[in-house]
């Protein structure tokens, strides 16, 4: 099984489901709530093990009993974390989702700033097929980025606000994968010629996913559109994060970016029809026969 290194914000999430999105000053009943885990490097991690890899969570938690709460998880999926550190004193960070009808989400986070060490002790050799890293621990990010690509392994960045911060990992990755608020956050807008204008600067593959929309990619000489598969969307919470992980899986076991990056809809697909439950992750089986139900064409930017 390929075997990936996920490092960044590992969370707790308190979900709220409303019938509306709530008016400034007033109380709200929940429909449901439910406490389960977050943070895009726990989410990816978990969707990697779910999708048949081996996934090796690094990053840092309070010890509280949040933090107690996902460990527990960890061990649960089967996520190796050894690289994950207990921070005696801190809180572990937690979110505040609220998910209305539509299936979109709010979030509200809080992270302390102790967790967030200077160094990540990696093994030298770097047994790993390919690295996900995000942008809210900056310090490891570029270490495991660097060691990435001295090993000729895929590294690849998950760019969420405040991306610059995270400068000298993007310099170094071999794949940077933006949200829409992370792009505009990096360089003042969104779109394929934003798009054209980062892959150029940084001179790595480059991508934004925009939600439903088609995912934008520049491969360095060209902007190409990879659709995505038209469902009902019921969740959107962890969506981008189970992307991340299929296209990351999806690189360490050999397909191409444009291949990667259409598996990783697929899962993507299959995540937001579901219902929130942190189990019910999609399985390399399901996004399998999803996929090569929905096929499209992906098509070249004029």
């Amino acid at each position: 099984m390929a075997r990936i290194i996920c490092a960044g914000l590992i969370a707790t999430d308190l979900v709220f489901e409303l019938e509306e999105f709530p008016m400034k000053g007033t109380k709200n009943r929940a429909k449901t709530s439910r406490m389960i885990t977050g943070g895009g490097a726990l989410n990816a991690a978990s969707a990697i093990t779910s999708l048949g890899g081996d996934a090796f969570l690094a990053g840092a938690i309070g010890d509280d009993d949040f933090g107690k709460f996902l460990r527990a998880k960890m061990a649960d999926r089967k996520i190796e974390d050894r690289f994950v550190e207990t921070i005696a004193g801190a809180s572990t960070s937690r979110s505040a989702n609220v998910i209305t009808p539509d299936g979109d989400r709010t979030i509200i986070n809080h992270r302390d700033s102790a967790l967030v060490p200077e160094t990540i002790d990696l093994p030298p050799d770097f047994p790993f097929d390919a690295a996900l890293v995000d942008t809210r621990w900056p310090d490891a990010a570029v270490q495991i980025v660097e060691a990435a690509k001295r090993a000729g392994r895929p590294a690849v960045i998950d760019a969420e606000a405040p991306v610059s911060d995270a400068q000298a990992a993007l310099n170094s990755a071999s794949h940077i994968i933006f949200s829409e608020q992370g792009l505009v956050d990096y360089c003042g807008e969104s779109g394929a010629k934003a798009l054209e204008q980062v892959a150029m600067q940084l001179g790595c593959w480059c991508a934004v996913t925009r939600g439903a929309l088609p995912v934008l990619c520049h491969d360095g000489e060209k902007i190409s559109e990879v659709p995505v598969h038209p469902t009902t969307a019921l969740n959107t919470l962890g969506a981008g994060d189970v992307w991340h992980g299929a296209f990351t899986l999806a690189l360490a076991q050999g397909r191409s970016e444009i291949d990667a990056a259409r598996w990783a809809n697929a899962a993507a697909s299959l995540k937001v029809s579901r219902a929130i439950d942190e189990e019910d992750l999609p399985t390399a089986a399901e996004v399998d026969l999803f996929f090569n139900s929905h096929k499209k064409n992906t098509g070249e930017i004029k």
